[in-house]
């Protein structure tokens, strides 16, 4: 019988590893929130049963029919997931976890456990492409042990089983194979984690099969109907996570990050106005990489007060949201991010094309609002001018109203009849609306079919949420000549205590007002009562405290291990070599100072945060390169000391252990070329070394044994030294 057909022969339980092995793969998926409940239900009853009858399985489980059978209904299943219209990936999920499972019950005899291995690796690389769990790492860790393991195990048991010793095999696994597997295992972890910081990688959505089901936040398109933020605020899934690079984070009541701008208004639909001669987006020149401007440095006017408006710069984090908008707190003046562009719409929305579905990380310098009211009382309200084939002229469709009830205009006239400037003006609708309105998540309830909802709004009781707040100022503000538009995008959040940094949910959604002026360009106002809309600060409870460190884990594992990107790597090293040039020399350190605290976008802030990932890499290669120079100098990591020193005797007289040799073999070579009292005090050493490797302690101590073998070494005549080879 051959060799071949004899391992075809060979049955037996599988290691116990194999089925750690299994679970590991299936909890990555499972985290993945993809994998149905049955499902998971089912996967663990089989994992159970499989294990307990794994020495004596019943004839089912040896059954070639039943096992086809069930086969088919996975197939079944795979198929009817991708006809429901699930990604490839989640249907692929599906197919692996239940064949895994299947696999596990399958007692016939198995030339090697490759199949069961395959199947983990693969549900392993899906859940990689479907989470970015910070509990998803320690178990790709505990899962390259037990892969090693269960193969090896396997292997020794089908060479011990071939030679005819099964039994053998429980000697062979001694704590120093233990040992060694798991060295061997780190080793490669601390190689690949050199790779991944040193090498440079790409992304990919190869697997995902499109727009995971019900992760993108639905609500912020170029459309907004009245109701649809009261909608997204009942949901507090986190959105955004914010971290204050440069200038500090706003307090909750002043922190606002703007999505889209809306112009045009049928009375309950808000909507991004279109041209035929006006494209409906343009792409932004410049590279995310390298960072893309938005707008020139504002020049100071003469007018303009002393303290110009802050720099701010941000890192955001971003959730899958609808259409790939980007939220940023104020006017800005440049963004990075690991993308390759980005588009712009007529009102200054920004988008990015096709990463609707991911969570994207970018920083953004913005500048921050320095509003003078004395210098808005002298400015007016005028709408900006924009370019025209024939030539720039103002934007008037920031000016136009639907058919109203004429009664709106009546009110808004008694409420701004002391004010003589267009600032004013808009200041007293706001706080009008403010201190009359009530804040409430239910749409204010209509009088007829013919009252749209914001008529109903104004002229009702004034209840409702901060889409007919900020839609109630648009229309009064219009009706007075004031350039007004509404805003979408997030407001408040809560500071995480813990990562330092502001968590905004959906629950933070919100609309506002701009209202634009001739010198100051576009002013923010918030008509909405805060006092509702603000989520309360948490008590700092021992859960809350636990949901913190949670968050910021998350932030720091998605920043540092799943978006760590090229753009990470250069910059990292490039913050390396500033930091060197601005130590070198206290001049050099006085201009990088003022570099960093002038007004134009600083790049060095950025990279210095990721200098550390880069230090650290740079520490474990040198530890990695040292622990390999020792290993190779002693040929041996775990040798004794007494053999060691009984190789260095020899060593002396040229009689050296190529790695070919085997301990007892080179014994053997060594006793004929020394006396007999030192060929029997080697080949003790060398019984000692080989029982203390594999697993016993030596049991005599051994220095009278290398005094032995030194005298006969000593004695050794010029002519009689060899080497071994």
């Amino acid at each position: 019988m051959s060799r071949h057909e004899f391992r075809s022969r060979v049955a037996g339980p599988r290691p116990a590893a194999a089925w750690l092995m299994s679970l590991v793969a299936s909890g990555a998926l499972w985290l993945t929130d993809q994998i149905p409940v049955w499902m998971i239900g089912l996967q663990s009853i089989t994992f159970l049963v499989s294990y307990l009858v794994r020495h004596h399985p019943p004839a089912l489980f040896k059954s070639a029919l039943w096992l086809n059978v069930l086969m088919a209904g996975i197939t079944t299943i795979t198929i009817r997931s991708a006809l429901d219209g699930n990604p490839a990936a989640i249907s692929l999920a599906y197919f692996t976890a239940l064949s895994q499972g299947l696999q596990l019950l399958d007692a016939r005899p198995r030339k090697s456990e490759f199949v069961l291995v395959a199947l983990g690796l693969f549900q392993v690389i899906l859940a990689s492409n479907l989470t970015d769990s910070v509990f998803f790492s320690p178990l790709v860790l505990i899962f390259l042990m037990t892969v090693t393991w269960t193969l090896l195990v396997h292997t020794l048991s089908m060479e011990a089983a071939e030679a005819g010793d099964p039994a053998a095999v429980s000697t062979i696994l001694a704590p120093d194979l233990r040992r060694m597997t798991i060295r061997a295992t780190t080793l490669c972890l601390l190689l690949a984690v050199v790779i991944f910081v040193l090498f440079p990688r790409l992304k990919t959505n190869m697997l995902r099969g499109g727009s995971r089901p019900g992760m993108a936040l639905s609500g912020f398109s170029d459309r907004l109907t009245l109701g649809d933020i009261g909608k997204i605020r009942m949901d507090h899934s986190v959105v955004l996570r914010v971290e204050g690079l440069e200038g500090r984070l706003p307090a909750p009541g002043r922190a606002y990050w703007r999505g889209l701008a809306f112009d045009e208004f049928d009375g309950k639909t808000w909507s991004i106005s279109t041209s035929e001669r006006v494209a409906k987006r343009r792409r932004l020149s410049g590279v995310g990489r390298f960072g893309i401007e938005l707008r020139p440095e504002r020049s100071r006017r003469p007018g303009d007060s002393a303290g110009a408006a802050p720099l701010i710069v941000q890192r955001i984090i971003r959730e899958p949201v609808k259409a790939g908008v980007l939220f940023v707190p104020g006017q800005v003046q440049k963004i990075v991010g690991s993308f390759q562009h980005l588009e712009r719409d007529r009102n200054g929305g920004l988008y990015l094309p096709g990463r609707g579905d991911e969570r994207v990380r970018y920083t953004i310098w913005t500048e921050g609002e320095a509003r003078d009211p004395e210098a808005l009382r002298r400015d007016r309200s005028q709408p900006p001018f924009e370019m025209h084939p024939g030539g720039s002229r103002l934007a008037d469709r920031y000016r136009r109203l639907p058919h109203l009830d004429d009664r709106i205009r009546l009110l808004t006239e008694s409420l701004v009849a002391g004010a003589d400037n267009d600032f004013d003006r808009a200041v007293q609708i706001q706080e009008s609306l403010r201190l009359n309105g009530r804040y409430t998540d239910a749409p204010p309830l209509l009088g007829d079919r013919e009252t749209t909802p914001v008529e109903a709004f104004i002229l009702g009781e004034l209840e409702g949420h901060c889409e007919f707040f900020a839609s109630a100022m648009v229309a009064m503000a219009r009706t007075q000549g004031l350039s007004s538009r509404l805003v979408n995008g997030f407001a408040g959040g809560v500071v995480n205590e813990v990562g330092g940094f502001i968590e905004v949910t959906q629950a933070d959604a919100h609309a506002w007002v701009e209202v634009h002026f001739e010198q100051a360009g576009w002013v923010r106002f918030d008509p909405t009562p805060p006092d509702r809309r603000l989520r309360a600060a948490q008590a700092q409870s021992w859960w809350t405290r636990v949901g913190q460190l949670g968050g910021a884990l998350e932030l720091w594992w998605f920043q540092r291990v799943v978006d760590f990107d090229s753009v990470d790597q250069i910059g990292a090293l490039r913050g390396l070599w500033l930091r060197w040039q601005t130590n070198k020399t206290s001049s050099d350190v006085a201009l990088h100072n003022t570099s960093t605290n002038s007004g134009a976008p600083s790049y060095d802030l950025f990279i210095d945060e990721n200098t550390k990932p880069v230090l650290g890499v740079i520490l474990l290669v040198g530890l990695v390169s040292a622990l390999w120079i020792r290993v190779r100098r002693t040929g041996d990591g775990d040798m004794p000391k007494p053999y060691r020193d009984a190789l260095a005797l020899l060593g002396r007289r040229g009689i050296k252990r190529s790695k070919s040799d085997s301990a007892r073999g080179f014994a053997e070579a060594v006793s004929q070329k020394i006396s007999a009292a030192g060929g029997r005090a080697f080949q003790i050493i060398t019984e000692s070394y080989l029982a203390e490797r594999f697993g016993s302690k030596p049991s005599a101590p051994l220095a009278s044994q290398l005094s032995i073998l030194k005298n006969a070494v000593d004695g050794m005549r010029l002519g009689n030294q060899a080497h071994i080879r």
